[in-house]
């Protein structure tokens, strides 16, 4: 290929290297999608890495699930050795150690890295009910309860706001807002609290509230030019499916 393009290595014939033979993506062709496959230990990791790398060089914006911290490397120059050279050498690599700038978010918070959180007015009511597993009977009436809160400029900031606003509507006092929305059953806000009960026991306390992100803050670029590299730090929260 011809033009910027990923430079990912160069072809191996018979144990030998011909850096003449390079293996490219076009960075036009980076809206596909690709997987990078193999066993343990053959360089999945560092291939990711190498491409995130040359897209930041190219000014693309990057956003990876840092899963484990492999890639969190990024933000240091690497260190030459032996192994380095040698490689450089037979690939026709002109390698020099380099920083990239690097952000580190968290989801759900409990590091050191930028806690991600979202409010659940940002969230909607059914992109929620999907997390909560609700039925479409659920479903409705939880979008009935977000446009009682909208009516009445009541932000729904966190779970606990939600949660505020349907024991609200389930007593004594709510009755009559209860009927205004109408179609909205005591047993149906009850399924719907104890659903956000199991949410906030998986992590969902600390995912929502202020302040949220902005989409924005995802794609932008470095002073120099350089796409800023989003690494997400994940750790525990990845064994949280809902929150995940």
């Amino acid at each position: 290929t011809e033009g910027a393009a990923l430079e990912l290595g160069t072809v191996l014939i018979d144990g030998q290297v011909d850096p003449t033979a390079r293996v490219r993506i076009p960075l036009s062709m980076l809206n596909r999608h690709g997987l990078v496959a193999g066993a343990t230990g053959t360089g999945k990791t560092k291939t990711l890495q190498g491409i995130a790398e040359q897209l930041s060089s190219a000014g693309v914006a990057v956003l990876l699930a840092d899963i484990k911290g492999d890639v969190s490397g990024m933000s240091r120059p690497g260190e030459p050795n032996a192994k380095i050279d040698a490689r450089a050498a037979d690939t026709g690599d002109d390698w020099t150690p380099t920083a990239y700038p690097v952000e580190f978010l968290s989801l759900g918070g409990g590091s050191s890295a930028i806690p991600i959180r979202a409010t659940l007015t940002q969230f909607g009511p059914i992109l929620l009910s999907k997390v909560l597993d609700l039925n479409d009977t659920q479903e409705s009436t939880l979008g009935l309860i977000f446009h009682w809160a909208d009516q009445r400029n009541l932000p729904l900031l966190d779970t606990k706001d939600l949660r505020a606003v349907i024991q609200h509507l389930t007593s004594d006092e709510g009755k009559a807002d209860l009927k205004g929305i109408g179609g909205v059953s005591r047993q149906t806000a009850g399924v719907i609290l104890r659903a956000l009960s199991n949410l906030e026991a998986d992590g969902g306390d600390t995912f929502f509230g202020e302040p949220e992100i902005d989409p924005a803050d995802l794609i932008r670029t470095a002073p120099d030019g350089r796409g800023i590299i989003t690494l997400f730090e994940l750790g525990t929260q990845a064994a949280r499916p809902a929150l995940f």
